[in-house]
Order: C-alpha cells, then sequence, then structure tokens
C-alpha cells in the first residue's frame, strides 16, 4: 500500500471527474458499493486520475486499496488480500479471518495460479466492512483489462459480497486493446458507471504550459501546444519537456510543430507491437503519408505492404483506440505523434516511402498536389518524365488558390528535374508566381530569368511579363530602373529594342495617338531578312509595335478598315505563338471593337482565356484585367448590360490592386465603362460612388483616355438634373479628343448615346456632326448593329417623316444584329416620334416593344421612361401633374421652358429666341400655372418622374414630328450678346488647344449659365439648380 502519495503538481483539468469521485464516496454510506470504470485513448491521464483519487480518499480519512493489473510480476489477488489487510486494524477479528484464510488458499509458497480456492464471501464480506467501519472504502484497479480470469473472478465475487457496504471503485480500462479476458472483464463492468476521458481543453492545457515551464508564455503557444497534442496529457507533457529544455526560444510555435519526441513513439508503438506488430507498422504509414482525404487506406495498404482488408482492420483497432480519427480518413489525431513516427525513421527510409507514395498516387490518378507534396517530401528527386508534369500542375493550382510559397516549393522541385519545353514552363511559371507574391522581387526575379535563358521564345515571354508588371509599377523611377536593367538583360539579343518599343507604347495615353503611331513607325524594327551585324528583331516586336500602330491610328481617325486588317494579322500571328509586348493583343482586340466587329474580337479574346486556362506559358494569366476590360466593352457593344458589368468589375479591380500610377489610363478606361453600364442600369448611386472611389467624380487630369469617364458624368449629371454640367462634360470630352485627335466613334458607349445626349444638353450643332461621324464610322464597319445604331442617331437629329423612315430602317437592322439594348432604344425613339405624328395605334406598339426590350436586358430606366410616353398618350390612364403640365404646353412654352431648364436666364433667352424678355416672363408665368410650380426651384420636383424630361423636349404626341430648337441656328459665333466677363475664350494656350467656332460659343453660353446670369429677375424666376430627370438612351 503506498501511502506516501500526494497530489501532483502538474495535474490539471478533470474537475467533473474528481467531482463525480467526491459525491460517490460521501454516498457510498447510503447507496452501497459505487463502481466507475474511466476509459481513454493512451496517454489521456487515467492513472493520474487513480492516483488523485487515492490522495483525495485519504485526505477525507478514507481506507485506500490500489490495485494494477499492468505492473509486472504484480500477483493482483495477492495484492488484493495484502492491501486489505494493510488497512484493517491490527488483531482484528475479520483481519485474522482473512489471513487465515489467505493461507488457506495460497499455502506456504502463495496462491496457485492453477486452480486457486476463492475466499468465502462472508470472510471477504467481514473484512471490508470492518476496513469501511470509520470511512469508506476506496479501491482502484488500473488496467483492468490486463487482469486474467481468476483475477476478475475475485474481483466479481468482492463486487457481489460488498455491494451493500460504503465502498468505492474506480476501475481504468485502455481504450480499445483487446482485454485478456473478455468475458470476465464484461462481467466485472455490468452494470457500472463508464466515463471516457477526452482531452484537456484548452483552457486546462495553457494551465498545465504555465506550471510546466514555470513562465508566461504567449497565448498562441499554448494554442499551439493544444493543437499538437490534441490535449493529450502524456504527449502534452513531453511536448513541455522538449520545450523546457530548448528554452525561452522554445516558444516559437513554428519550431514548435517540428519537434520530434522518441518518448511518444516509443510509447505508442510499445503498446501497439505486443498487440499486432503490423499495427505499429501501419501508425508509421499513415503518419508519414500524412494524407487525410477519403481514399487514404489504398495507399496505407500499399506502404505497409498490407492487403486493403487487412488495413481497414488494423485501422479500425487504432480508431478504437482513438489514435486515428473515425472520419473516413485515414491520419493521426495527434500531429506531435505523426511527427514522432515520422521522425523516428531515417533519412532514406522516408524519402524512399515518399516517392513510393507518389508512384502509387499518380498511377491511381490523384491530384497533383498530392502527388506533388510526396515528391518535395522526398530528399532525392524523381527523374521520371512524369514528376515534372505533377509539380507544375500542383503549383498552378496551389498559385489559383493564393498558396504562393507552395507553388514556389513545386516550382523549385520541378526546375531541379526539368528539361526542354518543361524547364521553360516551369521558368514562366515560377515568374507569374514571384510576380504575384511581390511586385519588386518578382520583377528583379524575372529580369534575371532573362538574363539566364538563352531561349528566345522564352526570353518573349519573360518580357511580357515584365511588360505587365510595370504597368502595376507604383511610382515613375520603379519602372526606369526595370527598364535600365531589362535592357542590360537583353542587350545583343534579337529583344534588345524591347525597351525602347515599351516607352513608345506606354506614350499611348500621354499624348495624341497619332504621334505614338509615328515613333512606331520610326523604331528600327527592320525585317528578319535584313541584311545587318545586330540580331535581327524579334517577330514578337514588329507583333506589338504593329498592333499598338493600328490602335493609335485607328483611335486618330485613320484609315479603319487597314486598321482592322493590321489587327487581324497580329491576332494571327498571337493565335499559339507568344507576345513580347502585353498591349499586343489588347490593342488588337480593341481595334476590332472600336470598328463593331464583337463577334471577331469575342472569339479571339476567348482563345485566349482559353489557353491562360490551360497553359503556363499563355499570353495572359486567368482573369487578366486587360482581357476583362476587351470583353466588357464586347458586351456593352452587343448591349448586354449584366455582363459588361460583371466583366468591368472584376477589371476595375484588378487594375486598381496597388495603385499603380503606369496603369491609371486602362483603370480611367474600365471605371468609365463600368459607370456608363452602372447609369443604363438605372444604378447612378452605385456609378457615382464608383467615380468618387477613384477620384474621378471632380477636376480629371489631362489626357483624352478620361472619354469614358466624361460621357459617363455627363449622362449621370444629365439624370440628376444638372444639364450645364452635363454639357460641361460632353464639351471638355469634345475638347480633349478634338486637342489630341481622337475620334469620338472609337468609343462604343459614344455610339449608343452620343447623339441624344448632345441635343438634350442644347449641343445641336454637335449632334448633327456626331450622327454624321457615327454614319461615316458605320460604313467603315459595315455590320448591321452599327449600320442600325447610326440611323437612329441620324434619325434623333432630323425627325418627322425622315425620322421615321430611318428608326424603321435601324430597327430592322439591329433585329438581325441581337442586340436587345440597342433594339429597345430604336423602338423607343420610334414609338415616340411616331405618338408626335399623331399615329398612336402604331407608337404605342413600337413603345411597348420597347419597354419589354429594356426590362429584358436590364435597362430599367429607358423602361421607366417610355412607360411615361405610353401614359402620355392614353388619356384614360392616370397622370401625375407634370405630366399634365407638360401635355398642355403651346410650342413656344414648351420651348421657351426648356431652355429655362438648361439654365438660360431669361434675358439669354429672349437673346437667343430674339423676343423680348417681357414675352420670355409671360410665356414663363403661363408654363409654370400649367405645371403647378413657382418657379424654377421646383423644376427637380417636377421633372423627377422618367421621361417627363423626354416629353419636354420632344414634343408631346400628337404634333408635327418636329422638335423646336433648344437655341435658335442663326446664333454666329462672336456675335452673342452680353458676353460674360471669364468666359473661356478661343486662346491658343489652353490645356486642350484653341476651341473649335461652335464650341467657343457653347462653353461661353454654359459658362454664362454657371455664373447664374439673372440680374432684375423675379427671385423665383433666378436660375438654380436644374430638375430634369432621365434622357432617352437609358439616361
Amino acid at each position: 500500500m503506498a501511502t506516501g502519495e500526494k497530489h501532483s503538481p502538474h495535474f490539471t483539468g478533470r474537475r467533473r471527474e474528481l467531482r463525480l469521485f467526491g459525491d460517490a464516496v460521501r454516498d457510498s454510506v447510503r447507496t452501497g458499493m459505487t463502481v466507475y470504470s474511466f476509459t481513454g485513448e493512451l496517454g489521456v491521464g487515467r492513472s493520474a486520475l487513480l492516483h488523485e483519487f487515492r490522495v483525495s480518499a485519504r485526505e477525507r480519512g478514507c481506507a485506500v486499496i490500489r490495485l494494477d493489473c499492468a505492473r509486472p510480476g504484480h500477483r493482483i489477488e495477492q495484492g488484493l488480500f495484502d492491501e486489505l489487510l494493510a488497512v484493517l486494524p491490527a488483531g482484528s477479528a475479520p483481519g485474522a479471518a482473512l489471513r487465515a484464510a489467505g493461507e488457506r488458499t495460497a499455502g506456504t509458497q502463495g496462491l496457485d495460479p492453477a486452480a486457486p480456492a476463492p475466499v468465502p464471501p462472508a470472510v471477504l464480506r467481514n473484512a471490508v466492512r470492518e476496513a469501511a467501519g470509520h470511512a469508506p472504502l476506496v479501491v482502484t484497479v488500473d488496467d483492468v483489462c490486463r487482469a486474467d480470469a481468476a483475477t476478475l473472478d475475485e474481483l466479481h465475487r468482492m463486487r457481489q459480497a460488498c455491494a451493500r457496504l460504503p465502498v468505492v471503485m474506480a476501475i481504468s480500462i485502455r481504450q480499445g486493446e483487446p482485454a485478456t479476458a473478455p468475458r470476465e472483464l464484461a462481467a466485472l463492468l455490468q452494470d457500472t458507471e463508464q466515463l471516457v476521458l477526452d482531452g484537456l481543453s484548452e483552457r486546462d492545457t495553457a494551465a498545465a504550459v504555465r506550471a510546466v515551464l514555470r513562465r508566461g508564455v504567449p497565448p498562441e503557444f499554448a494554442a499551439a501546444c493544444h493543437r499538437l497534442s490534441a490535449g493529450n496529457p502524456f504527449m502534452l507533457g513531453e511536448l513541455l519537456r522538449w520545450a523546457r529544455e530548448k528554452g525561452p526560444r522554445a516558444t516559437d510555435t513554428a519550431a514548435l510543430g517540428t519537434a520530434v519526441l522518441p518518448a511518444v513513439a516509443e510509447a505508442v508503438t510499445g503498446r501497439l507491437d505486443p498487440i499486432d506488430p503490423a499495427l505499429g507498422r501501419l501508425a508509421a504509414v499513415i503518419a508519414l503519408a500524412d494524407d487525410d482525404t477519403a481514399d487514404a487506406a489504398p495507399l496505407a495498404a500499399h506502404l505497409s505492404g498490407m492487403t486493403l482488408e487487412q488495413t481497414l482492420v488494423a485501422a479500425d483497432l487504432l480508431v478504437r483506440m482513438r489514435l486515428i480519427a473515425d472520419d473516413g480518413t485515414v491520419t493521426l489525431r495527434h500531429p506531435v505523434l505523426r511527427t514522432a513516427l515520422a521522425g523516428g525513421m531515417t533519412r532514406m527510409a522516408r524519402s524512399a516511402a515518399h516517392l513510393s507514395a507518389a508512384g502509387h498516387l499518380h498511377r491511381h490518378g490523384a491530384a497533383a498536389g498530392r502527388v506533388a507534396g510526396h515528391l518535395l517530401a522526398s530528399t532525392v528527386p524523381l527523374d521520371d518524365s512524369w514528376s515534372t508534369e505533377v509539380l507544375l500542375q500542383a503549383a498552378r493550382a496551389a498559385a489559383a488558390a493564393d498558396d504562393n510559397d507552395g507553388a514556389l516549393r513545386f516550382l523549385e522541385r520541378a526546375l531541379r528535374v526539368a528539361t526542354g519545353e518543361d524547364h521553360h514552363r516551369a521558368v514562366l511559371l515560377l515568374s507569374d508566381v514571384r510576380l504575384r507574391a511581390d511586385w519588386a522581387d518578382g520583377v528583379d526575379a524575372t529580369v534575371a530569368m532573362l538574363a539566364a535563358t538563352g531561349d528566345e521564345s522564352v526570353r518573349e515571354r519573360l518580357l511580357h511579363r515584365v511588360g505587365r508588371a510595370l504597368y502595376e509599377a507604383r511610382a515613375p523611377e520603379d519602372t526606369e530602373r526595370v527598364l535600365t536593367a531589362t535592357a542590360a538583360a537583353v542587350a545583343g539579343t534579337g529583344l534588345s529594342r524591347w525597351p525602347r518599343l515599351h516607352r513608345t507604347a506606354a506614350g499611348l495615353f500621354a499624348g495624341p495617338p497619332a504621334r505614338t503611331a509615328r515613333l512606331l513607325d520610326e523604331l528600327p524594327l527592320p525585317d528578319a531578312r535584313s541584311v545587318s551585324d545586330s540580331p535581327a528583331p524579334s517577330p514578337g516586336l514588329r507583333t506589338a509595335a504593329a498592333a499598338v500602330g493600328a490602335l493609335c491610328r485607328d483611335l486618330g481617325g485613320g484609315d479603319s478598315r487597314s486598321a482592322v486588317e493590321e489587327a487581324r494579322g497580329v491576332l494571327a500571328e498571337c493565335g499559339e505563338e507568344s507576345s513580347a509586348h502585353p498591349l499586343t493583343v489588347p490593342a488588337a482586340l480593341t481595334v476590332l471593337v472600336q470598328n463593331g466587329r464583337y463577334e471577331e474580337a469575342a472569339a479571339a479574346s476567348a482563345g485566349h482565356v482559353r489557353r491562360g486556362d490551360r497553359r503556363d506559358d499563355a499570353l495572359f494569366p486567368p482573369g487578366c484585367p486587360l482581357l476583362l476590360l476587351v470583353a466588357g466593352q464586347i458586351a456593352l457593344g452587343q448591349g448586354r448590360l449584366n455582363e459588361a458589368q460583371h466583366q468591368l468589375t472584376q477589371s476595375v479591380s484588378g487594375l486598381s490592386c496597388g495603385g499603380a500610377e503606369a496603369g491609371e489610363p486602362h483603370r480611367a478606361e474600365a471605371v468609365g465603362l463600368l459607370a456608363d453600364v452602372l447609369t443604363s442600369l438605372g444604378r447612378n448611386e452605385q456609378a457615382w460612388a464608383l467615380l468618387r472611389r477613384h477620384h474621378y467624380a471632380e477636376e480629371l487630369a489631362p489626357g483624352w483616355y478620361h472619354r469614358h469617364v466624361l460621357l459617363a458624368r455627363a449622362r449621370l449629371r444629365a439624370a440628376c438634373g444638372d444639364l450645364p454640367g452635363a454639357a460641361r462634360d460632353l464639351t471638355e470630352l469634345l475638347l480633349r479628343n478634338g486637342a489630341s485627335g481622337v475620334r469620338s466613334t472609337a468609343a462604343v458607349p459614344w455610339r449608343i448615346h452620343a447623339v441624344v445626349l448632345l441635343r438634350q444638353a442644347g449641343l445641336l450643332d454637335e449632334a448633327q456632326e456626331a450622327a454624321a461621324e457615327q454614319m461615316r464610322a458605320a460604313d467603315t464597319a459595315d455590320t448591321p448593329l452599327e449600320h442600325g445604331r447610326a440611323l437612329r442617331a441620324l434619325a434623333d437629329v432630323a425627325g418627322g417623316l425622315r425620322g421615321e423612315r430611318m428608326l424603321r430602317e435601324a430597327v430592322q437592322l439591329l433585329e438581325s444584329a441581337g442586340s436587345e439594348l440597342d433594339l429597345a432604344l430604336a423602338q423607343a425613339d420610334l414609338g415616340a416620334l411616331l405618338l408626335r405624328l399623331g399615329r398612336q395605334q402604331y407608337g404605342v406598339a413600337a413603345l411597348t416593344e420597347a419597354v419589354r426590350l429594356a426590362r429584358r436586358c436590364g435597362a430599367r430606366p429607358l423602361a421607366e421612361q417610355v412607360r411615361t410616353h405610353l401614359a402620355a398618350a392614353d388619356e384614360r390612364t392616370p397622370q401625375h401633374a407634370s405630366l399634365r403640365g407638360i401635355l398642355a404646353l403651346t410650342t413656344r412654352e414648351r420651348q421657351i421652358l426648356l431652355q429655362a431648364t438648361q439654365g438660360l436666364s431669361n434675358r439669354r433667352i429672349s437673346t437667343v429666341l430674339g423676343i423680348t424678355r417681357r414675352t420670355v416672363e409671360l410665356h414663363l408665368s403661363s408654363a409654370y400655372r400649367k405645371l403647378g410650380i413657382t418657379g424654377r426651384r421646383d423644376f427637380q420636383e417636377i421633372f423627377r418622374p422618367p421621361g417627363v424630361w423626354s416629353l419636354l423636349a420632344d414634343g408631346a404626341p400628337g404634333g408635327t414630328g418636329q422638335r423646336a430648337p433648344a437655341f435658335a441656328s442663326s446664333a454666329a459665333p462672336g456675335t452673342v450678346p452680353g458676353a460674360v466677363p471669364g468666359a473661356v475664350s478661343d486662346r491658343a494656350d489652353r490645356p486642350f488647344g484653341p476651341l473649335p467656332a461652335v464650341l467657343r460659343f457653347r462653353t461661353e453660353m454654359w459658362t454664362d449659365r454657371s455664373l447664374g446670369h439673372a440680374e432684375g429677375e423675379q427671385a423665383a424666376d433666378r436660375a438654380a439648380p436644374l430638375g430634369v430627370l432621365p434622357l432617352t438612351g437609358g439616361s
């Protein structure tokens, strides 16, 4: 009997079990014998818990008997007598009877295990009653599953004999292990309270860590200890012993995960080998494979040399012992055990097992990441050809999952074993991953690869990546540093002129495109057949120069047919080959888009996207922002608004990463296009938020590349009633285009919305010129869609029967083109025109079809506007006050009111129309009465309903079909009286160059409005914020 036991200073947790034990001791006087059985995995602390039970019992004054069935040489029967005799009072009668019975049973030589004679129950019962005379008797039995049948029978007889006595018996069982005498054990444990011990909680683990290390540790260290040991007290203790030996530096959680604990491995194998040597072998294999997939069992069978059935049987026992999880996978529950078992093998044994595992998994079609993981774990590279392909596939998968570190490890191994084309692919993929992980490090590494490679095609592809990276540079000095290093890397090769080509192409957005085209033509890129001492320029350089040059010439109003043919040639050359510059393909695709070749551009773009999804050496990785920008323009050009929003949103996101200065022009184009699409979808607040987020809502930096931003802003301002602001944005757009020599029709949104927007903003001459220019561009494109758009634009400025003929032809063309948005716009224009011509039945039919089409393509503002026209055409439809007022206006009232809503003061209206100011005031007063308002400040409420503005601008149903001009056509530049001090003048030093005469007049007019010239007018009739709302064209 061990009477010197004390509480362990490192014992933590198990509060519930200790409380149950205390309650059982207290209640046993009343309830009789209570038996608890405890089970749990190896090292869970069963023996430690029994130790605490015994110490607590002695503190309560209880007699304690300790039995250990696993102790070598310990005879349980003799131990039971010895322990019981030790707790009996000396000279007591029950003690003497028990001693005599033991002597009769065992004889002078001790107990005969062959035929033990049981102690009479009465003698045993009297001895226990005597031992429990003053306090309950506590009996702990450790590792009872190792006891033989005779011992278990003796314990069972004791339990039966003492059932009504104050006895508490605590029995521990090794979980999952087969018992020596299973039938007798089952009889002993019948009707006992069974408790399963789990690992310590994270809180108790942290307490144990502090108790063992005797110092404060970071919370993450304690959490790592709990994760690695799964709360197992034995494994946790060994881990903390290792940490204590390493000292304070061992609190590094990464180092903790690599700790190899031989004692843990020995304890587990020492427990498993006596049961079945195959169990230890299987556990080691599982530790090495570290495979948590559902089909890991066949791999374990292969590595352990067992059949699958044998493996599953052995794994079932490990599950019952709680060494592996019972979740369908075959993986060890305790990471520290996994490290201990794998670390106990020699390096060569581990490498051989990992290579065997890799080969097995590859033959059975496992995922590349699983196979490559074993290839990496081997210190000896596998030189089979399939290993390189697996490593590359695994690297791509890791990169797609944003695991750059994993991808780099796979690629570094691939470069050690790859040859030929596989080596080239590994180099390119390594460049992509390095660039994604860290811009500066990735660029330097890619430039170093440039200098190291001798293959021209690989060098081209690497330069393509350098070019992509340069568009993400945050400062000009970064760009120059990289270009200088690149020039040194490609010196003396056919790509030596690449840095100059990049600088020239990057200047596309810095000035007139025609200048860039001229500089590209001047680049010394002779044909490869030219006689020269230096290496012939790479075809990739000539292709890049041709693509960007074609785009520049197309933007500058050159021969569009020739530009399209050049773009087609570039795309044909880049079909399966690389390109030396990232703008090559996007520039060629943009030429096709700008000329209405949407299907052709979509097919070419899709080909590059597919190659990017499946090839490591593809021009563009999946989700390339430049290709997404082109895809968004294609979708917009075809009237697919929702798809355009999706593509452009991704493009904006990709182009906004890092805030790169060099990529600003592309970002401005993408943001402007996305804002335009959001406006067409009726998401104006979202569009404004987008522009503000990218700092495009206020003053813009110089450059023609803000064309989409300015058009989107004009549409948004018009939609919220700021027509002077819309006119200023449109004027600025035209000025920037004019100063840079950029043709406006090169922009897809311009071809859809510009003419209507210009007219409704009062820029009539510009609207007529834009319509004519659009028809010339449509003749070049020669597609039904662009011809239909151009006819709709011409019809808008023509009106009347001529406009009707154009619109009917436009509808036919657009029906064959398949663009529902453009068809809806044309049907809406046709319906409104027919209503003005008094042909209500046909007008209503066209408008009804326009509503259906607008709703299908998501153009909510257009649908609401057309419904307003339908309401105006049907007197039986309930009409709001502003709509009734608009329909009641005379032609002159409508004309004057239109100019008032556009921001002109009464004095300016009288000057433009050649009438007196008093006449203007009388007409406005009459219009105000019909509309139920008091003055200009009420315009916003009156024109809030969609479509009211277009009724005012276009005229009410039943008219002549002609619109009243917003301005007198005789108003000549320079002859407008009342010039405003500080108005825009025709100065040659303006940022965008001299103003054309008609734009000078328009700009002066809008400047006059912005200054609010309404001196002497009635307070209710002063120039005020405008209230006009959605315009024709989905604005």
